[in-house]
């Protein structure tokens, strides 16, 4: 039944991908797509490891110490998850083995792999989930473990690790209610899937409840905390000074929502003179759409791609038309507001304003997060509707309430264990010791 099963999921997703492949291929610039192709079709290429760049697979032998050292793939599907696997990264090629493979399905999670690993790791994309194509993949990499971060899951890579006797392990595991409710009408297939994992990593016990609720083997899974409470973001970017303050940050946001903030910034302009708005928009392709929402309500924006940081910005709008700079604009942040959250989107990861000790505001919207209501419970989130958002971010530009919440964040974000790169560096370092005995 179980190969039966990876049979029609296999010819499903050939049928599937013979739609989009053209699609993605050509909405990629020309000098990126021969390359997308060739390795999402698991065709890498070949350098040595230690001191090389890192836009290549791993050639082995390579040696630490007199011994081979291990071979370990992780998998980031995009921004978010590259960005969290950094530390780790580092602390595996420092301690472990020099040999780390990073792979990524977006443009721009590869981009930030190459600009903040590129001395550390092969970076390349991950192989389109078709038997062969992994195979292919598998023989070129030769992994001794399979990290994957947060919780993506491919059945057919899952399942020729599984055949090759290569651990799999989920890292910073999270499943939202619609991950899980979708996994749970398939358990019977989720199993099989998940019987090549090791180790379910999980954020917390919510999130570990439902793994073992799609079908994970409950002996598997532990509760190891957020790796994001261990990021380390880097300063504010030195642009962010040329702001007039304070400082509005609204990250990740969707659809409806720039023009919602940006209505009640020009309310509360009237109140705060100096005050000025930096829109994140979740997804690149969204940037001129999150310029004309602005610009339909008659105010000036800016990109910041454009931004000159010696002159004064006269616009008091910037549009954040860049990639992997968000977590550090929080740090600039009088208060931060979490995108998806007004609109039925989930909300995205609060820990990133959070790290910074910020006061943040958030939607009803906050469904994938559920650190969320602990959050709000110890007076560290304000949630409201869209329609008490002005009044919620005159609360807190008003002074005191922006320093509560502030302290707020803080004692939360610490009283939380911020040891899950620890804890996780621990497990792989445990799981490679017993496959190498």
């Amino acid at each position: 039944m179980e190969a039966l099963m990876m049979r029609i999921y296999s010819i499903i997703y050939g049928l599937v991908l013979s739609i989009y492949l053209p699609m993605e291929f050509f909405k990629r610039p020309g000098c990126l797509r021969l390359r997308w192709l060739m390795e999402r079709l698991g065709v890498y290429p070949s350098i040595k490891r230690n001191g090389n760049n890192g836009d290549a697979a791993p050639e082995r032998p390579a040696k630490t110490a007199g011994k081979v050292s291990p071979v370990i793939w992780i998998h980031a599907v995009s921004v978010g998850e590259t960005l969290t696997a950094v530390p780790l990264v580092k602390a595996i090629v420092k301690n472990i083995s020099p040999n780390v493979v990073l792979t990524t399905v977006t443009d721009t999670g590869r981009k930030i792999a190459l600009e903040r690993l590129s001395k550390e790791a092969g970076v390349l994309y991950v192989p389109f989930d078709l038997p062969s194509v992994v195979d292919r993949a598998m023989r070129r990499i030769k992994p001794d473990v399979f990290i994957v971060m947060e919780t993506e899951m491919w059945p057919n890579l899952f399942s020729k690790m599984k055949e090759a006797n290569v651990p799999v392990v989920i890292l910073n595991g999270r499943l939202s209610d619609r991950s899980y409710r979708g996994y749970r009408k398939i358990r019977f297939f989720m199993e099989e899937v998940l019987s090549a994992v090791v180790l379910f990593g999980m954020q917390n016990e919510t999130y570990a409840a439902r793994a073992v609720g799609i079908g994970a083997d409950s002996a598997r899974v532990k509760t190891l905390g957020n790796l994001k409470f261990d990021m380390e973001p880097p300063p504010p970017p030195s642009w962010t000074h040329v702001l007039s303050s304070p400082l509005l940050v609204a990250g990740s946001t969707h659809e409806g929502e720039e023009e919602l903030v940006a209505s009640v910034y020009l309310k509360l302009k009237k109140e705060f003179p100096g005050l000025s708005l930096i829109l994140a928009p979740r997804h690149p392709e969204r940037f001129l759409d999150a310029i004309r929402a602005v610009e339909r309500l008659g105010l000036p924006c800016v990109r910041r791609s454009g931004i000159d940081n010696s002159a004064a910005v006269q616009s008091g709008i910037v549009v954040l038309d860049t990639i992997g700079e968000l977590s550090s604009v929080y740090g600039a942040a009088d208060v931060c507001i979490m995108g998806g959250s007004f609109v039925p989107k989930g909300g995205h990861n609060l820990l990133e304003p959070a790290s910074w000790g910020k006061a943040i505001v958030c939607g009803p919207h906050m469904d994938n997060f559920p650190m969320t209501g602990e959050f709000i419970d110890k007076g560290a989130v304000f949630m409201t509707k869209g329609s008490g958002l002005y009044d919620s971010l005159k609360k807190l530009l008003s002074g005191r309430e922006l320093r509560v919440r502030e302290v707020n964040v803080s004692k939360t974000k610490n009283e939380k264990n911020a040891v899950a790169l620890d804890r996780s560096f621990a497990e792989i370092t445990a799981i490679l010791n017993s496959t190498r005995t």
